[in-house]
């Protein structure tokens, strides 16, 4: 569990606010501090953590039970991609458009494109710190995502993917040990 929180942190966490204390600064920069990304988590092997998908607050750093997910909706979610669903905690990441657009209008796409890169950066060194693998997914089924999760599909909707875990060899090529999760060892 404290992986996954020093995880979930160092993704989305805010370390202060501004103003009237709605602006927040978080551990991943967004212009404008839009911060326009949700997270959450499909935490199947999780010390400490009933198996479910959680809605990351990171205003509070705290999870939200969201619902259970079977191995065959894991599978569904990841569009068939073993690799990716045998790791104990699936990242999930939402864009909420209206908090990019309302401020930067037609050049939004660009700042939302950026801040997602700090994000996925920032869990890819935190992983990495832990000594355990991850590798950005692209290729998933956003309808089945957005239905696990619990969202509209058009004001919040599945962006990305990471899933986190023990790899089993990491001295094997990099490229190996990303699709080559533990399966039995949680975080």
């Amino acid at each position: 569990m404290l992986e996954l929180s020093f995880l979930l942190w160092s993704a989305q966490g805010v370390k202060g606010r501004r103003g009237e204390k709605y602006a927040t600064l978080r551990t991943a920069p967004s212009g404008g501090a839009r911060h326009g990304f949700e997270c959450y988590v499909d935490a199947a092997r999780v010390t400490g953590l009933e198996p479910g998908i959680y809605h990351y607050l990171a205003g509070s750093h705290a999870l939200q039970f969201r619902n259970r997910q079977t191995e065959e909706d894991r599978l569904q979610t990841a569009a068939g991609q073993k690799w990716a669903v045998r790791a104990p905690a699936l990242f999930y990441f939402t864009a909420v458009p209206y908090r990019f657009e309302w401020r930067y209008s037609i050049h939004a796409h660009r700042i939302a494109l950026v801040d997602l890169g700090h994000i996925g950066e920032n869990l890819y060194l935190a992983a990495e710190a832990l000594k355990l693998g991850t590798c950005g997914v692209g290729a998933f089924s956003q309808s089945h995502c957005d239905k696990v999760l619990k969202v509209d599909g058009y004001n919040e909707f599945t962006v990305y993917l990471q899933p986190v875990g023990r790899v089993r060899d990491r001295e094997e090529s990099e490229e190996a040990a990303f699709y080559s999760f533990v399966t039995e060892e949680g975080l």
